[in-house]
């Protein structure tokens, strides 16, 4: 295989050229067997192996394919990307960039339709990653899902043998793990508070944007965004957060809580197989500690969606290594930690935790009139990075002489926002 790394472009590109996927051009005519060549752009720099393996097992299933070209991004795949759409040279198989989300009218100037919404729902997850106007143009390379990633050792040392189901039982269970093991019960660090964006979905529903706004207030006890400020103000100003949320950093912490010296932290189930290589415990990821309609959520995010470069003039070979790569066959999935979208490949397991647990989406679709509204109010509230807000609750829990109460703290942010969202109507 014949691994190609391509530096970023030196000069900055518009976005997008409208004319771009257009052409109406003549081509030569596209394959109609799964043969030939394949270029296909990712985002990773880190997988030669699983790559060189996907390609054998590709070939094997595909004879008649000759080469696929690997071609990898670098630090900012998007940047990288935005400046290879505006030519018609951007390889067959495609990561489609996130950044397209704010315009997703364009999908169908880069990408091939590949169907319905209506008629894919029925046999894939998350098909609204890269949708528009009820047509499909990318699909999840992978589901990866959020949550808490628990070292059970430490969990059976405290003499807790059932998983919280809301914040007071987390704090118990959290309060038990510090008297008993003395290891830190949950690992924030300031850096990692954004990921607790990814949560809002399970503590407030798939709609919870469009609740915030037509309600207009954001605050009060059981909305998204204050059951995760309680959360983490609950956890620091008890004592049972690391002491110093700032410096002790990812990796380490990965460490310790392999090591069984930390207990719990918000990560995805990417991270569990590299922390399992780490420890003789056993490591697992846990649903957020909250029920909707009674049932935990499985929260599923995509780290990356793949598509098929309009322009593609091998687009059935492009379609079968596209259909190839979400399959768990690939090995893409697991080496991802996470699962297929493609339902009828979901192992037992994977079955099991889809019917006992409400699926809920880390980005759902929202209208984009309702994504608009919100991320305006939040803008003027000053909460549209939701790690600003955690990073003071925590200095609120931890220097409460220095700061406002946070009852003070969260009915302030509560009045800001019913004042936007009323001047936003």
């Amino acid at each position: 295989m014949k691994k190609i790394y391509l530096g970023m472009a030196v000069a900055a590109a518009t976005l997008f050229l409208a004319a771009c996927g257009n052409s109406k051009e003549a081509d030569t005519k596209e394959n109609d067997k799964v043969s030939g060549e394949l270029t296909v752009v990712t985002n990773r720099t880190d997988a030669d192996k699983l790559y060189d393996q996907m390609e054998k097992d590709f070939k094997k299933k595909y004879p008649e394919i000759t080469d696929i070209k690997w071609e990898s991004a670098g630090t900012d795949y998007d940047q990288y990307i935005a400046n290879r759409m505006n030519t018609k040279d951007y390889g067959d198989v495609v990561f489609v960039p996130f950044s397209m989300a704010g315009k997703p009218q364009d999908y169908s100037k880069y990408f091939e339709e590949l169907g319905t919404t209506k008629a894919m729902e029925k046999d894939y997850l998350d098909i609204t990653e890269a949708d528009y106007d009820g047509k499909v143009y990318g699909l999840p390379t992978v589901l990866n899902s959020l949550g808490l990633v628990y070292n059970e050792a430490v969990f059976k040392k405290a003499g807790i043998d059932k998983l919280p189901q809301s914040t007071d039982e987390l704090i118990a269970d959290a309060k038990m793990i510090k008297e008993k093991t003395g290891a830190i019960a949950f690992y924030t660090n300031y850096q990692r508070l954004a990921v607790w964006a990814g949560a809002l979905s399970s503590y407030g529903g798939e709609d919870f944007k469009k609740e915030m706004v037509t309600s207009k207030t954001a605050f009060k006890d059981g909305q998204p965004i204050r059951e995760v400020m309680d959360v983490i103000y609950e956890l620091a100003k008890a004592g049972l957060i690391e002491k110093d949320p700032v410096t002790l950093e990812t990796q380490q912490a990965q460490q310790q809580l392999a090591d069984g010296k930390i207990a719990m932290l918000m990560s995805g189930s990417q991270d569990v197989a590299p922390i399992k290589k780490l420890s003789k415990d056993t490591i697992n990821i846990m649903p957020f500690p909250h029920l909707l309609a009674g049932k935990t959520s499985l929260a599923l995010g995509a780290p990356s969606v793949i598509g098929i470069n309009k322009n593609s003039k091998n687009k059935v070979a492009a379609k079968a290594f596209l259909d190839f790569f979400i399959d768990p066959a690939s090995g893409f999935a697991k080496d991802m930690g996470g699962m297929t979208p493609v339902k009828a490949k979901l192992n037992e397991s994977q079955q099991k935790a889809i019917k006992e647990n409400n699926v809920i989406l880390t980005a759902p679709a929202t209208d984009p009139a309702i994504e608009a509204t919100y991320s305006a109010i939040a803008n003027e509230v000053g909460v549209g990075r939701l790690t600003d807000v955690l990073q003071k609750t925590v200095n609120i829990a931890l220097y409460p002489d220095q700061n406002e109460s946070y009852q003070d703290y969260v009915a302030s942010l509560e009045k800001k926002w019913e004042a936007a969202a009323k001047a936003h109507e």
